[in-house]
């Protein structure tokens, strides 16, 4: 029996640097550029505190459920909802009808979302924290709640100690040395 893949974030973890975003953008137009990328930062400074919004690749996508098209479809080698341009007619209820906010909309007014890069995520590889990564189901479950367990742990011993500010500045800035040092990458492979 085949065991299903997911993409998962352990919030905690992120700082919100961005590189994810960064990186999604690169691997599916070959430009940077945050507004392309299908991996979305939503973050609140007031409370240091960063969320990726992505596809949750949905057992019963509501997405796929309300394109007048069947434009959404699921591919079994990708493992992901995947949309086919060629019957998408732009009327936009597909991001309407996701509850998570996880589709948006290029210039062009094209629906895009994540796809799981074909199984072999581009984001998981570039985040500097380990704060998204993907797996089989039932491994990364196990993960998020050993990581769970282990900082409800920490927080009764440390009785509430917040993690200063710094720290997350420090984090950021280290990160976006890992984007210049990929971008750097890059342009000697001429990608």
């Amino acid at each position: 029996m085949a065991h299903r893949y997911i993409l998962a974030v352990d919030y905690e973890k992120c700082t919100g640097c961005h590189l994810c975003e960064l990186a999604c953008s690169i691997k599916h137009y070959g430009v940077v550029n945050p507004y392309l990328s299908r991996i979305t930062i939503i973050t609140k400074p007031e409370i240091q505190a960063s969320t990726p919004v992505f596809c949750l690749q949905c057992n019963d996508a509501l997405c796929a459920r309300a394109c007048p098209a069947n434009a959404i479809y699921f591919d079994e080698k990708a493992g992901a909802w995947l949309i086919d341009y060629n019957k998408c007619i732009g009327c936009r209820e597909c991001v309407y009808a996701c509850p998570f906010g996880a589709i948006s909309l290029t210039v062009k007014a094209e629906p895009i979302k994540c796809d799981l890069c074909g199984g072999d995520p581009e984001c998981v590889k570039v985040c500097p924290h380990g704060a998204i990564f993907y797996g089989p189901e039932y491994e990364v479950v196990r993960k998020l709640k050993k990581g769970k367990s282990v900082g409800i742990v920490y927080e009764v011993l440390e009785k509430g100690v917040e993690v200063p500010a710094g720290n997350r500045v420090k984090e950021a800035e280290e990160a976006v040395k890992t984007l210049y040092r990929i971008w750097e990458e890059r342009k000697k492979l001429n990608i």
